[in-house]
């Protein structure tokens, strides 16, 4: 619910609305999306996308000749792109939340360059790599990267940043640890605590929003504990980095773990969201792929997500609508494009993607 007057709302969202709308107009069609989905090859997929918003961003790693290693960071590119217009185009008052919502695509670069980093790369290793755009672009990583070390490279990302605590928590997760892999980890621990934080002062303002990013929260540590059982784990072992604030309490979901004997077992409890395709996909499947559970709860999200926010018109639904869009049509294209990969057959992959927009 939009807690602003028809008035009020009209005033606050009205720009914002018309460029997202602007923006939508943008997206992959149904029928662009089947044609990728039944395209001979990846060379194919290629062609359809460089038709259309997806041009710039491949023009940026070789064009038509793009190597098939880079057409993820492509995709990438265009996420950020895409995402990072939100946060200008946002009412002041909801500039910072947008941030936080679309903030882990701006900190893809920096774990990039602390991985390369530790382990005695330059700044070449991996320039085909970084997306170039945002905050930490491909000048602002270069030139971090120019430090002596990871912990001096940090503090370097950290002044003047909106991550700037993010990334000091990360600086002193190394100190601590001594592990790159371990301030890594916390910067995507801290993002996601934050989101929960923004989930109470979101309620007031539009509480389907809240709600999304609860969800949101559900998928992190329903991925973690379905990773954690694969590797039998016992819920001790990775309790402390459950994040708060979602639909699903820690206490539930340690209910659902020390009750499931297996991966397949623990799927089966998950109650708030549609997993069953997902589960008989993985039961039929040879190679048991938990990217599988990742697309059954992220197209169960987008599902739910969508029927909230579709029809929020002058909110601030509108924007977060925009950037589960956009995600959802990423991650559709990276299962269409890599589905070889995955070892999934035609029909897993048709069975599971959900993109719907017309």
């Amino acid at each position: 619910m939009n807690l602003l007057s028809g008035g009020e709302a009209a005033v606050h969202y009205g720009y914002s609305s018309a460029r997202v709308k602007a923006m939508e107009s943008r997206f992959m069609t149904r029928r662009a999306m089947s044609e990728i989905a039944n395209a001979r090859d990846v060379s194919s997929m290629m062609a359809i996308l460089f038709q259309g918003d997806y041009r710039e961003d491949l023009e940026r790693f070789g064009g038509l000749a793009i190597k098939q290693e880079l057409i993820d960071f492509a995709l990438s590119r265009n996420l950020a792109r895409n995402t990072g217009k939100l946060v200008q185009i946002s009412p002041s008052s909801d500039k910072k939340t947008v941030r936080g919502v679309v903030g882990r695509w701006d900190l893809n670069n920096v774990k990039l360059a602390l991985g390369a980093k530790d382990r005695g790369l330059g700044y070449e290793s991996i320039a085909s790599y970084v997306i170039d755009y945002g905050r930490y672009n491909a000048a602002a990583i270069k030139e971090a990267m120019r430090e002596d070390s990871v912990e001096t490279m940090l503090n370097r990302f950290a002044i003047n940043s909106p991550y700037a605590r993010i990334l000091r928590g990360a600086a002193d997760a190394l100190k601590k640890s001594g592990s790159v892999a371990e301030a890594m980890a916390e910067i995507d621990r801290s993002y996601y605590k934050d989101l929960g934080g923004m989930v109470l002062g979101l309620r007031a303002v539009h509480s389907e929003s809240a709600l999304v990013l609860k969800m949101e929260i559900d998928v992190r540590n329903l991925l973690l504990l379905v990773k954690a059982k694969r590797a039998g784990m016992k819920f001790a072992d990775v309790s402390g980095h459950i994040i708060g604030n979602g639909r699903m309490r820690p206490g539930e979901l340690e209910q659902m773990y020390n009750g499931a004997g297996d991966v397949e077992g623990f799927v089966a409890q998950i109650k708030a969201y549609d997993m069953k395709p997902a589960l008989d996909a993985y039961r039929n499947s040879r190679r048991k792929q938990l990217l599988l559970f990742e697309i059954g709860m992220r197209n169960a999200v987008f599902n739910e997500s969508m029927r909230m926010l579709r029809h929020s018109i002058l909110s601030f639904g509108t924007i977060l609508a925009y950037a589960y869009m956009k995600e959802i049509e990423i991650f559709t294209l990276r299962i269409l494009i890599h589905s070889r990969a995955y070892g999934l057959t035609k029909e897993e992959t048709e069975r599971l993607i959900v993109w719907k927009n017309e």
